[in-house]
């Protein structure tokens, strides 16, 4: 079978640090193009733009985008339009609309589509979700806090409108939870806080619950000063399941649990693989339609002002 020809746009942090090492160890893929305004990715051709590498690069079979959210969207539909198979970066777009709208147009196209909520492919989740699948819920409580000046340092587009502040890493735990439960979530309340001199909040509660009313807190700290504290605690009439390490370890009752070896961006190419074969598509939006209630209901607590 011949591997899948792919174009990267974007060649910052995130590529370089997990989607190139996960192509490039997959047989599946064959890298050809990079587009990117930055610094070149050695091996492979190199464009300043996406126009350019469709126009004047290698034939390709399809794309993955790893620019920011803003912009994101006039990008991926010249794909679609162009015939190319997509990934897509986590949060896909900067407006939900703007998400929606490219669901449609990947149909459109009979190609395949993926949102990469890569923490959905944490080594853990998997064994989380078939657990609770027979277990009766009772409450679900997420804490998702980091050091932004570690994770993101220098990159300012996080505080700008459409830039999702904390809700940038908050984004993955609701991307864990919304495929850990069987129903829809919806967001009862929000408390944003926002500093100063920023767009976008650093910190944010959030109180989320289903259609039975199933209690669901979310905790999300963009400026926690000390280690990571990435977590997801399920209480079941059966017991309490607990996620950590961004879903890398899973415990029940205490007890830790044997998980998958496989990485986030290692399964997630896999993911995009089969769907590619089998002319399918993935793109859930439920994950940034929190975020944009979030927004929506959320009241607004201005703070210090914050400085990378």
């Amino acid at each position: 079978m011949q591997p899948i020809r792919l174009g990267l746009v974007g060649y910052g942090k995130i590529a370089q640090d997990q989607h190139v090492p996960a192509i490039c160890a997959n047989p599946a893929f064959q890298l050809l193009a990079v587009a990117s305004q930055g610094q070149p990715c050695p091996g492979v051709e190199n464009f300043s733009s996406l126009s350019e590498m469709l126009e004047q690069g290698p034939e390709l079979d399809a794309i993955a985008f790893c620019t920011p959210p803003q912009g994101r969207y006039a990008l991926v539909r010249a794909a679609l339009t162009a015939g190319k198979h997509v990934l897509v970066e986590k949060p896909p777009c900067a407006t939900l609309g703007e998400a929606m709208a490219l669901v449609e147009h990947a149909h459109e196209h009979g190609v395949s589509g993926l949102f990469a909520w890569h923490s959905r492919f944490a080594p853990g989740v998997d064994a989380a979700r078939d657990w609770l699948a027979s277990r009766t819920l009772q409450s679900v409580q997420i804490d998702w806090k980091e050091d932004v000046r570690k994770w993101h340092p220098g990159q300012a587009w996080i505080w700008q409108p459409g830039g999702l502040g904390v809700f940038d890493p908050g984004i993955n735990a609701l991307s864990i939870v919304t495929h850990l439960l069987p129903s829809p979530l919806f967001v009862a309340s929000a408390a944003l806080r926002v500093p100063s001199n920023c767009q976008s909040p650093i910190a944010a509660s959030l109180n989320l619950s289903d259609a039975k009313h199933l209690e669901i807190r979310a905790e999300f700290d963009f400026d926690h000063g000390h280690d990571e504290l990435w977590s997801i605690e399920v209480r079941c009439k059966e017991g309490t399941l607990r996620l950590d390490s961004g879903g890398a370890c899973l415990t029940i009752d205490g007890i830790a649990q044997q998980v998958a070896e496989e990485g986030e961006y290692p399964a997630v190419y896999r993911h995009f693989e089969q769907l590619i074969r089998t002319k399918a598509s993935d793109m859930d939006v439920q994950p940034l339609r929190l975020v944009a209630d979030s927004f929506f209901l959320g009241s607004r607590e201005l703070v210090e002002p914050f400085y990378d």
